[in-house]
């Protein structure tokens, strides 16, 4: 079974290159960031319902009661007599083109729920250290050296490291690129353009920028690939 290293031995992480896996280097991780200790269960719980109810916000679909539905408000038949049950009026929920019984009635529904931006950030420095706990968070140099968009490319280096694939785990991909170039951009949303591209039609893979990591998707996939550059903005960010 797989033990934990101790802190702060666990901060100590090695440093790989994306395109052949071969260790160039260590980084010392922040222990403010990627060594809470003990992880905290309830805080990532809170963080993900709300998250989920922020997703869901308020109910668009709207549907009309008793009172708001065309129709007479004549008596539709005899009260007695005919051997079928009264009826008042042509509208009730269980004739057809009456009203709606207990349907949304749209702005009026708002699931979202309110957290603390402290709560929120702490929650976000449990999940990242959670993973480094487990031993599912991967440290790469540059994520900025994909040759091509192809998911053909993509696909051969991620099988590196047991990620996607018929039989390999999901992973979530964190960085923090930057280009100046307005005509020919090699970024899009904070992420290399060809890693963005190809990692779409991966299922198992999601590509993100720094400002989109959330507790959510950390512990929605398996193992949690972070570049140097994310490292830095993380830390910088959070501590």
């Amino acid at each position: 079974p797989y033990r934990a290293i101790e802190l702060p031995d666990r901060l100590h992480v090695p440093v790989l290159t994306f395109k052949e896996k071969e260790e160039v280097g260590k980084v010392f991780l922040s222990e403010h960031v990627f060594g809470m200790n003990p992880i905290r269960p309830d805080l990532l719980h809170r963080v993900v319902i709300y998250q989920r109810n922020k997703k869901r916000g308020r109910r668009k679909a709207i549907t009309k009661t008793i009172s708001e539905v065309s129709g007479s408000g004549k008596k539709m038949r005899q009260q007695k007599g005919l051997g079928m049950a009264r009826a008042g009026h042509k509208r009730p929920a269980h004739w057809r083109g009456g009203a709606k019984a207990h349907g949304p009635k749209g702005w009026i529904q708002n699931y979202e729920t309110k957290l603390n931006k402290k709560v929120r950030k702490l929650g976000l420095k449990h999940a990242l250290s959670q993973k480094l706990l487990e031993g599912n968070l991967t440290v790469l140099n540059d994520l900025q050296t994909l040759e091509s968009h192809k998911t053909k490319t993509l696909i051969s280096q991620l099988d590196q490291f047991d990620i996607a694939g018929r039989y390999g785990a999901t992973a979530l991909m964190i960085d923090d690129a930057h280009d100046d170039s307005e005509e020919n951009p090699s970024t899009i949303a904070g992420v290399d353009v060809n890693l963005k591209v190809a990692s779409q039609n991966v299922f198992k893979v999601k590509a993100i920028n720094q400002l989109g990591a959330n507790v959510y998707d950390i512990l929605k996939h398996e193992k949690l690939v972070l570049s140097l550059a994310a490292i830095q903005a993380l830390e910088k960010r959070l501590s």
